[in-house]
């Protein structure tokens, strides 16, 4: 079953990728912007797991989405981690 709040995020996901999309060149000028654009790739790809879980392999497409989540925070935590590392290094 799915939920309106699951469609809302992929549709709010989906919006922000076509921005990214349009302003990469920009982003690039991010500290370890990688880590950055990754976690929230990996956010966009939880999204979509979310709304597939409804029509095709619920069990599997739910420990995938899962899975995305925890590698999009750790992706987060490590750009966090190095971009205030840098800050107190005097980078």
């Amino acid at each position: 079953m799915i939920h309106e709040s699951e469609i809302v995020m992929l549709l709010l996901c989906i919006g922000i990728f076509i921005f990214i999309i349009n302003k990469y060149r920009e982003y690039r000028r991010i500290p370890c912007w990688r880590f950055l654009l990754g976690a929230f790739g990996l956010f966009f790809f939880a999204a979509a797991m979310t709304v597939a879980e409804s029509f095709i392999w619920p069990d599997s497409l739910n420990l995938l989405e899962h899975l995305f989540y925890m590698l999009s925070s750790l992706s987060m935590l490590i750009w966090c981690w190095r971009v205030f590392r840098r800050d107190e290094e005097g980078e």
